[in-house]
């Protein structure tokens, strides 16, 4: 079976750069041009130079060079595309020529092959079911398009929070990417060799560590604002605090230990070596004649039964340790849930689910403020304002979880009711 890999370019601004990057590191090759012209719905377009190179050894690969442009609603994107297919017996030469493109100065990110299924993704009207490998049929699919469609996203959108400079809200839509791709690993793990499983799982929680730290600092920062407007004066409103100082400190340096551009190609080829080995993963015996829709029904239906056991494994809703498994187990099952779209849910178990959710993440970040706020009036016991301010924290928090906490047996009640339902009418 032959398989695509694309790598987009990044802040290119010579035409010919790619081109000329790419020539260098192939084998002699047959080497063919044309100018191509797609006229899409909605008066989209394509426009772009192709550049096709198959080298003269039989590698078992040819490459694909495309420079130009896609207008999406009157907004032209940049297309500076290398994609490479190949056969399977082609993956170690594959892995060597990755390594060369991303070992130069040019910045890539995986990106979706096809300009076509690109162009509908920028108006958000694509879904993982026009992938040209989709095949509901095919439990392959699973990891043909569905893991491939994670690693797309998560990779695109390492390479906006590392290329931009407003990177704020880019760091929690990378964890949501990230979070999204580590539930669609655990939900067909089962298709996956146990050692490459744990390979991925552990990469994608690494990069979601790192990331932690400067998400921990915004939560703080914005519940110091809050409390700002909530006193209702213009100078109270405009003037930062001593503690907002300390954490606007504290969050630049663990924005630094993130945001540094050259290590985009390095986090690009741990990508690529991970769309690899899925491509070229063959199902295991076992499945080999298990459908798609059968496959995940089993599992959701695995998970559906034991969510609602978790009180009985975690009873103590006051315990913030307790909760937070369960609020992990809720976020894994909520993004398995968005990540097959071969299964119809209604959208009232989606919002309890997330109601539900939001409390425990409330919750958190109350019990991760708390630690955090602790930690800094430690290291400044001689500062009368900050330890006033810091009071004034945990004391504003501290209502609201109470109040968040009374709530949760009534929305836990509500979700499993209507989780069951659906669990009975649809798996």
């Amino acid at each position: 079976m032959k398989h695509k890999i694309c790598l987009h370019g990044l802040g290119l601004k010579n035409k010919g750069q790619l081109l000329t990057a790419v020539q260098k590191l192939l084998p002699p090759s047959t080497v063919k041009s044309k100018i191509k012209e797609k006229y899409l719905a909605h008066e989209d377009m394509l426009k772009y130079k192709r550049t096709r190179f198959v080298p003269l050894n039989e590698a078992g690969y040819k490459l694909t060079c495309i420079n130009g442009v896609m207008v999406i609603s009157d907004t032209i994107y940049p297309l500076n595309e290398v994609i490479i297919q190949y056969e399977e017996e082609a993956v170690q030469e594959v892995h060597k020529l990755l390594q060369k493109l991303l070992g130069g100065k040019m910045k890539f990110v995986l990106d979706e092959p096809d300009l076509v299924l690109r162009a509908k993704q920028q108006r958000g009207r694509s879904s993982m079911k026009d992938m040209e490998q989709y095949d509901e049929d095919d439990l392959a699919t699973a990891l043909r398009c569905h893991l491939p469609w994670h690693v797309f996203g998560a990779s695109k959108a390492w390479g906006d929070l590392l290329t931009c400079s407003n990177e704020r809200n880019l760091v929690r839509q990378l964890r949501v990417k990230l979070r999204r791709l580590r539930s669609s690993l655990t939900f067909f793990k089962e298709l996956i060799p146990l050692t490459t499983f744990e390979q991925h799982k552990m990469l994608v929680k690494r990069w979601a560590n790192v990331l932690g730290d400067a998400r921990e600092y915004d939560v703080a920062l914005l519940t110091c604002m809050k409390i700002r407007h909530g006193q209702r004066t213009e100078e109270a409103v405009d003037e930062v605090s001593r503690l907002e100082e300390i954490l606007l400190e504290y969050r630049a340096r663990a924005s630094k230990r993130v945001l540094n551009a050259s290590k985009l190609n390095g986090i690009t080829l741990q990508f690529a070596e991970m769309l690899l080995t899925l491509q070229n993963t063959a199902l295991p015996e076992a499945y080999e004649d298990v459908r798609l829709k059968s496959f995940i029904r089993q599992r959701l239906n695995s998970w559906c039964n034991r969510l609602i056991l978790l009180p009985e494994k975690y009873p103590d809703f006051a315990d913030m340790e307790q909760l937070h498994k369960i609020r992990i187990k809720m976020k894994r099952f909520r993004y398995g849930l968005q990540g097959v779209p071969e299964i119809d849910f209604p959208t009232s178990l989606l919002r309890s689910l997330k109601s539900f959710q939001d409390m425990l993440g409330f919750l958190h970040d109350d019990y991760v403020n708390d630690m955090l706020i602790e930690e800094i009036l430690q290291q400044y016991p001689d500062d009368p304002a900050l330890q006033y301010e810091g009071a004034m924290f945990c004391g504003w928090e501290r209502a609201k979880a109470e109040a968040a906490l009374a709530s949760l047996p009534e929305l836990w009640d509500n979700f499993t009711v209507q989780l069951r339902e659906w669990q009975e009418d649809t798996l």
